[in-house]
């Protein structure tokens, strides 16, 4: 087991929990001097503390799990919550991504068609959750980033396509990434109902 340094967070805007993006932007920059590939992220729960980063342990407390290959070498990484509180705060306008989007309902997609200075995973979560908003505008409840798929990290100025595949009855949606009209990976999310 190898325990790394903590992963330490800010709230975004209102929420009083970290959001999905930022934590796959903080691992994966944490790994960013080694080829991270065949990505599989899943949450298993809300993250409001910082994050212990283990490697090659496997903990029941782990709010994140991943699979990969770093280096070409089968890695788990576990992320667990160490009760560190979370100091800070800053804005986040989602419409600012959603302003570069083009939407096709028809084809259950949105396409991104300008750099947005934010991540790839906020931008793909944030069109992923605009599609839904508009593809089941009679959908209750809260939407959550609940797991990623990706054949390796993607640059932040990709200018991605994301396209629903599957919908399990809103427990659990499967959406393609693509890049150049290749699937480069996938991102799920669950409907939590009031």
């Amino acid at each position: 087991m190898k325990t790394h340094p903590n992963l330490n967070f800010c709230f975004k805007g209102q929420r009083n929990y970290v959001q999905g993006p930022d934590i796959v932007a903080k691992l994966f920059a944490h790994f960013d001097s080694l080829a991270l590939t065949a990505i599989d992220l899943k949450f298993n729960g809300i993250v409001s503390t910082n994050l212990a980063l283990i490697i090659g342990h496997k903990s029941a407390a782990a709010k994140v799990k991943l699979r990969c290959k770093l280096d070409q070498v089968p890695t788990e990484i576990q992320l667990v919550e160490n009760g560190e509180l979370i100091q800070c705060r800053y804005e986040y306008d989602e419409s600012q991504i959603i302003q570069h989007t083009q939407l096709d309902l028809a084809q259950q997609q949105i396409s991104l068609q300008a750099i947005t200075g934010f991540t790839i995973c906020e931008n793909f979560v944030a069109m992923n959750k605009y599609l839904f908003q508009h593809l089941f505008p009679e959908a209750q409840g809260k939407w959550y980033f609940t797991r990623l798929e990706q054949t390796h990290v993607i640059q932040n100025d990709a200018l991605i396509t994301v396209k629903l595949v599957k919908n399990f009855n809103f427990r659990l949606t499967k959406s393609n990434i693509l890049l150049n009209g290749a699937i480069i990976g996938s991102v799920y999310f669950t409907l939590v109902k009031p």
